[in-house]
Parts: C-alpha cells; sequence; structure tokens
C-alpha cells in the first residue's frame, strides 16, 4: 500500500510540473492563460478520437503529451481578442464549446478508422477468419481482418507526414470555429448522421469483391450440397474460401489502402469536409 500510494504521489508531483512547464511556455510566447487552456481542451479530445493517437492501445501520457504539442504549435496562430474578468459561467461556455468543437473534429477525423474498422468486420466472416489472432488493436470484438487493415493504413498514414498535417489541420479549423464560439448543435448533428451513412457506405464498396465473393461460394456450396447431399461440402469448402479471400486481400489490399489513404489526407487537409 505504501509503494502505491508513494507512485500516487510522484504521478501528482510530475502532472504538477507538466502543467507548470506549460504555463512557463505560454508565458514566453505571449499566450494568455485562457487562450492555452481552451486550445488545449479542443486539442485534447481530437487527441483522444483522431487517428493513431486515439487508439487504445496509445496510453493516455502519450495522448496529453501530443495535445499539449498541438497546443504549443497552434495556439500562437489563434486569434483572440483578451477580455475582462469573465465569470465562472462564462469560462464553462467557452471550455465546454471548445471540447464540442474537438469532439467533433475529432470523430470527423475518426470515419476514416471506422472505415477500415467495418471493412474487416464484413471481410472476416466471409472469409471465415473472425477469430484468429485474439484481442484487436481497440477491443476485444475487433475482427483480425480490421487489425491488420487498421495497423497498415495507420503506418502509411503516418509515414505521409499524419503530425506535421494534422497540426496545421487543426490551426485552420480556428476560422472554421471561432475561438470560444461553440458549434451549430443542428449543423453538428446533421453532419454527424450524414457522415455515418456515408462511412457504411464507403466500406460497402471496398468490400464488394469479398461480397461477390461470398455470394459466389454460398452458391456453389448450395449447388454442391444439392448435388451430393451425403457430402459434407463445408469441410471442403471452408479451405478454399480461407484460400480464396487471403489470396484475394493479397492481391487487392494495397488498392484499398491507396484509395483509403485519399480519403485520409482529404480529411486531414479539410476535417470538417467529411467522406
Amino acid at each position: 500500500r505504501s509503494a502505491n500510494e508513494t507512485r500516487a504521489g510522484r504521478r501528482r508531483l510530475m502532472l504538477t510540473d507538466y502543467f507548470q512547464a506549460l504555463g512557463l511556455i505560454a508565458e514566453r510566447v505571449n499566450i494568455s492563460w485562457l487562450l492555452a487552456a481552451g486550445v488545449f481542451v479542443r486539442m485534447s479530445a481530437v487527441a483522444f478520437l483522431g487517428p493513431a493517437l486515439g487508439e487504445l492501445t496509445v496510453p493516455p501520457r502519450v495522448r496529453l503529451a501530443a495535445a499539449a504539442a498541438l497546443t504549443l504549435i497552434v495556439a500562437p496562430t489563434v486569434v483572440f481578442e483578451k477580455q475582462d474578468a469573465l465569470n465562472p459561467a462564462q469560462l464553462a461556455a467557452i471550455f465546454f464549446g471548445e471540447a464540442a468543437a474537438g469532439l467533433l473534429i475529432g470523430f470527423s477525423l475518426r470515419l476514416a478508422i471506422f472505415v477500415l474498422q467495418i471493412l474487416g468486420a464484413i471481410i472476416a466472416p466471409i472469409i471465415s477468419l473472425s477469430q484468429l489472432f485474439g484481442a484487436g488493436l481497440d477491443h476485444d470484438q475487433e475482427s483480425p481482418v480490421s487489425t491488420i487493415l487498421i495497423i497498415a493504413g495507420l503506418a502509411l498514414a503516418c509515414a505521409g507526414g499524419l503530425h506535421i498535417e494534422l497540426a496545421a489541420a487543426m490551426s485552420a479549423t480556428f476560422q472554421v470555429f471561432a475561438f470560444g464560439g461553440g458549434i451549430p448543435s443542428g449543423d453538428a448533428a446533421e453532419f454527424t448522421v450524414s457522415q455515418t451513412g456515408r462511412v457504411l457506405a464507403f466500406a460497402l464498396g471496398l468490400a464488394a469483391p469479398f461480397v461477390i465473393l461470398g455470394f459466389i461460394y454460398s452458391i456453389a456450396l448450395a449447388a454442391v450440397n444439392r448435388a451430393m447431399p451425403q457430402m459434407a461440402a463445408i469441410f471442403v469448402g471452408a479451405p478454399a474460401i480461407i484460400f480464396a479471400g487471403l489470396v484475394l486481400i493479397a492481391g487487392s489490399a494495397s488498392i484499398l489502402l491507396m484509395r483509403w489513404s485519399d480519403v485520409m489526407a482529404r480529411l486531414i487537409a479539410e476535417p470538417l469536409s467529411g467522406l
């Protein structure tokens, strides 16, 4: 128990030093504490939902550090008029608006990851590989195909300069959602609903070759069962569909990921444009 209390005390001390260092840096670059705190709230929401940083395998401390780094990069570019003393309700409204804006931007960026998750969820049962490698990247119910696609997609995005483009895009979002101005709730709800439908349509379009393969396999299996009822066709068909699925994945993975990377690049450049 004493060892746990000691570790907890060290963590609190580290966090205290961490935020004190952020305050000193903000003073050096002449950023008001309100602007720095508000931008940090927005960047935190983006870091906890955005691609690469928002994965469950990334430790929260890394996400927090990334949010702080984005804050130091973005905050000096934000136009903000210093105001007189604000009451707690006004401060809460500013921070709530920044959090809502960050969540909407993070959700928009997360759409690309949703596409890969849905794509893998469609492909895996068709080729009989729903549970192969155990726990997934984001949660235990994630299919192994989704895990492979997400890892490959994120590696491709990070190799293309995701962190640099993300900082530039976050600075541009303050021209759409001004600091402390919040977001229109009606437009945000409409954007969320429309993008959800587009994610499903895009993922299904990418998975079309595998859906066709599964349809052909089902027709062939039904025909074999009809012609030879005494034959256990499933034991013959299962290895065939697994092999055909793996060959199709190997042949189409580069095309799927390149198509996905184009969408990802567009989302990073304009997070609120959607798919």
